[in-house]
């Protein structure tokens, strides 16, 4: 399982031919941290954002295959006492990715339980393969 995960990434961050750019690496800081796996019909993004309301969640998807998760933190009131820890992030947050596939924007759903974000987004419907029928034409007899 190892190898085949590590051979993955590999091929992720230098293409197929070996040449390609390679692919940004996801960065430590990201906030939301996501997770992201897809079955045959969808995508499925999972965000940890703790201490959020549900209605101050933004989901949005452009051009089919970009996702935008935004909300704000507000930080807890601190009336005339000093902070000795503070590593819960607060303020505003935006997380933009660029998706694998393309999705149907009318077919997004997401829902927030126990500080996590769940989105389901329907892929796309494909263009189905097109079988076109080739006619034959009979020659003409030419009277000799």
């Amino acid at each position: 399982m190892f190898t085949n995960r590590l051979f993955e990434h590999m091929d992720r961050l230098f293409g197929p031919s070996g040449f390609d750019r390679p692919a940004p690496l996801p960065s430590a800081r990201a906030y939301p941290p996501l997770s992201m796996w897809e079955d045959e019909s969808a995508l499925y993004v999972e965000a940890e954002a703790p201490g959020l309301k549900a209605e101050d969640i933004g989901v949005s998807v452009a051009d089919g295959d970009r996702l935008t998760i935004s909300a704000e933190r507000p930080a807890p009131p601190n009336e005339g006492g000093a902070w000795l820890y503070q590593e819960c992030g607060y303020g505003a947050f935006s997380r933009t990715i660029t998706l694998p596939v393309a999705v149907n924007p009318d077919a997004v759903e997401a829902k927030y339980e126990a500080g996590v974000l769940t989105v389901t987004l329907r892929k796309a419907a494909a263009a189905a393969p097109r079988r076109i029928a080739v006619k034959a034409e009979v020659p003409a007899l030419v009277a000799a």
